[in-house]
């Protein structure tokens, strides 16, 4: 009975001591966790504290490249792709003053399209945009006939060259009309939010050149870099 108890004893001092030596290795991962969060908090907040003049200007240069009224843009957080491929750094810096004594560059989804000088030690602001490409796309229709294009197109172009046509009607309704019939050239504005149907007048004839610029868009990341 006495060396039953014995073992007992010894087996609680053994799980007790195995619980303490789990408890002190936790509190140690503890500890070391706590210190790498700690140092890289305080290493964050020291970058913001040195660079928060970088960060307000390409915050600034992101929100007015993609403002309604930018010259790289379709309409508000839609990049002109053909418009910002030629945007140089000297537009871009009259269009964010920020930028008037830096070195900057903006990269859609890592490709730079607008560089000055060499921000390797700049801060960057990143945010989400559609990029919007148009490609033009033309046809010969028959002016006795009607022809449905696709949406996304805001504009279309016609040339009565080859027609004797007085009116054109776009999904019903006259957006062209004149007696004795249409010359030249003429674009008329359309929706881009729903399909388009021409049709022409009853008594049309020859043929019609029709011309659209479908909008494709994509999404993308914008990343401005700004090291002042």
């Amino acid at each position: 009975m006495t060396r039953q108890k014995g073992t007992g004893g010894d087996r609680t001092h053994r799980r007790g001591q195995a619980n303490l030596a789990a408890l002190v290795a936790a509190l140690i991962v503890l500890t070391a966790t706590i210190g790498v969060t700690l140092g890289l908090a305080e290493g964050a907040l020291a970058g913001a504290d040195r660079q928060p003049g970088e960060r307000r200007a390409a915050v600034a240069v992101a929100e007015r490249l993609t403002a309604a009224d930018s010259p790289a843009t379709r309409r508000e957080n839609v990049l002109n792709a053909s418009a910002l491929d030629s945007l140089a750094p000297e537009e871009l810096a009259a269009l964010a003053p920020p930028l008037t004594d830096a070195a900057f560059v903006v990269r859609v989804d890592g490709r730079a399209v607008v560089r000055r000088g060499d921000p390797t030690d700049g801060v960057s602001f990143r945010r989400i945009v559609l990029v919007s490409a148009t490609e033009e796309r033309a046809r010969e229709v028959d002016a006795a006939g009607a022809v449905t294009l696709p949406r996304r197109t805001d504009r279309v172009r016609l040339a009565f060259d080859e027609a004797d046509v007085e009116t054109v009607r776009a999904n019903g309704r006259i957006v062209l009309h004149r007696p004795g019939g249409l010359r030249g050239t003429e674009t008329v504005p359309v929706s881009r939010a729903e399909t388009l149907t021409l049709s022409f007048d009853a008594n049309a004839t020859g043929t019609v050149g029709v011309i659209s610029t479908p909008e494709r868009t994509r999404k993308a990341t914008l990343e401005v870099t700004v090291d002042a």
